[in-house]
């Protein structure tokens, strides 16, 4: 039987070669597929459990990875010069954090549509972001974040200014304003200190600043920037792929989970990005045998009809970067996929 070998960003899959299915195959598919769409809407809505948006599927975690791992694949290491004309050296994507400075008092629909919409349409137009990919989260203190990648640098006070700008037309600025005007300086240490303790003396410099600005420029945006494999394995596993639910919650939290919609989306460049790129295992196998002699760097993954490589390609050899390379940049090409500079 002869096996096809599958590319993709971070892992390489091997599986046995489809054969062409017969007529008698393809016309009894049709006469289900014929059955399947006579069916009504109520059978269909019986069939199909109500799914939690929060509670990222296998599918869908797979998505994310693969759609995580392209940008970061398909970005090239550069050097880019902040505003204070510090220089961040080998920068390949970024990882921003978007949340709420005061009590949430919106629901979380109207925060995605009328914020985080907006903020993703500023940030095209101004900074030419074309592939990025989100993720929300309710913290701790019942407020709704969002994580985003992209593959552009963005200096972190213009992005902070804009998302302030977004979400003070709901009026969190305003109110975060208001609150912080009322506080003396030991009340505002204090504060700080609930979440982590602070110097005094870092405590000091922040308050001024805050008094300066008339508390109207809150720390609302985080950003870290990202230049190797361990920093993307590190975000994923504690931001993207974690699920939010984990059982045992309050009606009115699943409740407002399920009306939340889509908790992550993509840009359409990722999601039509497909990786199609096959090769017969004979053509490859040098490449491979070099996989199973490097256990050490490789995960293998086998079952009854397939084997799996997982693999961070910048560790291995240079013949075998050269094909993976070449593989994941020819076939973004042929889905337009366009590159960052």
């Amino acid at each position: 039987m002869s096996l096809l070998v599958q590319v993709y960003p971070s892992r390489i899959s091997i599986t046995p070669k489809r054969k062409a299915l017969d007529f008698h195959k393809v016309n009894f598919n049709k006469q289900c597929k014929s059955w399947y769409q006579k069916k009504s809407i109520q059978d269909i809505k019986n069939f199909n459990a109500v799914k939690n948006p929060f509670i990222i599927s296998k599918t869908s975690k797979k998505k994310i990875m693969d759609s995580i791992n392209s940008m970061y694949v398909l970005s090239n290491k550069r050097t880019v010069e902040m505003a204070s004309g510090k220089k961040i050296y080998n920068f390949k994507l970024a990882f921003i954090t978007l949340t709420l400075p005061s009590v949430q008092c919106h629901d979380d629909v109207t925060i995605k549509s009328n914020i985080l919409n907006h903020f993703l349409i500023e940030i095209k137009k101004a900074y030419g972001v074309q592939n990025y990919l989100w993720k929300a989260e309710i913290q701790k203190n019942e407020n709704i974040h969002f994580h985003l990648i992209v593959d552009k640098y963005i200096d972190y006070q213009a992005l902070r200014r804009r998302w302030n700008r977004c979400i003070n037309k709901l009026g969190y600025v305003d109110a975060y304003s208001q609150k912080m005007q009322k506080l003396s300086l030991l009340e505002y240490q204090k504060l700080r200190n609930k979440h982590k303790k602070v110097e005094f003396n870092i405590c000091a410099k922040a308050y001024a600043s805050g008094v300066r600005s008339g508390w109207t420029n809150p720390n609302s945006v985080d950003v870290r920037s990202v230049s190797g494999k361990k920093e993307i394995a590190s975000y994923l596993a504690k931001y993207i792929t974690k699920s939010f639910s984990s059982g045992g919650e309050k009606g009115s939290d699943i409740e407002r989970e399920l009306k939340f919609g889509r908790s992550w989306a993509r840009s359409y460049t990722l999601s039509r990005l497909k990786y199609q790129n096959k090769y017969l295992i004979e053509n490859v196998t040098p490449l491979i045998n070099y996989l199973n002699s490097v256990p050490k760097l490789v995960k293998k993954i086998t079952g009854d009809f397939f084997t799996v490589y997982y693999f961070n390609a910048e560790k291995l050899n240079l013949a075998f970067r050269t094909f993976h390379k070449k593989s994941i940049f020819g076939n973004a090409e042929i889905y337009r996929y366009p590159l960052p500079y």
